[in-house]
């Protein structure tokens, strides 16, 4: 094999990765250092891009861990809030079934009224005459047929004309009327003897 020597004003071949010799027309980051820089700058741009993205998919499970317990909080402020309205409706329901009962005691001044002139079919008004004392009861519209026994009568009705008592009023009335009921049915003792000389 014939040995070929360098002329001396022959400059020496750029160093270039094998792979690169197999394609002489393309330069290469060897031939060519300004190439090299474009390839470190978009290694470098790769790097941030993935960390951006690892950054973004973090914030992505941050958010969605908090959408999560958002979710689980609301349902159960509903089901809380569905419990307080079922007891407050049973709790309404047996007041409205005690005041069916009370009514149906006072038959010669128990009526009914609308609670409004603008919705007749609305809440209505109970009102009865206890003890000599006007007592009132607002009755929500899905209770209204427990009343069924009641007259109903116009707001201007001489027996729906509302006398002013407050709520604290109605159960100080009550609570006369049950001491006079009470009082009326006992038997002679000392304890009846002291009950009315304190209702004195």
């Amino acid at each position: 094999m014939p040995f070929k020597l360098l002329r001396r004003n022959q400059e020496p071949e750029p160093v270039r990765p094998w792979f690169a010799r197999l394609y002489p027309g393309r330069p290469t980051a060897a031939m060519h250092p300004s190439a090299g820089r474009a390839v470190a700058e978009g290694f470098a741009a790769g790097i941030r891009q993935t960390e951006e993205l690892r950054l973004a998919r973090e914030e992505a499970a941050r958010w969605r861990r908090h959408a999560d317990s958002y979710d689980q909080e609301r349902a159960r402020a509903v089901e809380a809030l569905a419990d307080a309205h079922r007891n407050t409706y049973a709790a309404h329901a047996e007041s409205a079934h005690l005041l069916a009962w009370l009514a149906a005691l006072h038959p010669a001044s128990a009526v009914m009224t609308p609670a409004s002139d603008e919705d007749p079919g609305g809440p209505q008004v109970l009102y009865l005459v206890a003890g000599g004392w006007q007592m009132s009861w607002t009755v929500g519209r899905e209770l209204v047929p427990l009343f069924g026994h009641v007259p109903v009568v116009d707001r201007t009705d001489s027996r729906a004309q509302w006398d002013g008592h407050g709520t604290e009023q109605k159960y100080q009335r009550i609570r006369q009327h049950v001491r006079l009921l009470a009082l009326a049915d006992a038997p002679v003792t000392g304890v009846m003897t002291e009950l009315e000389a304190h209702s004195a």
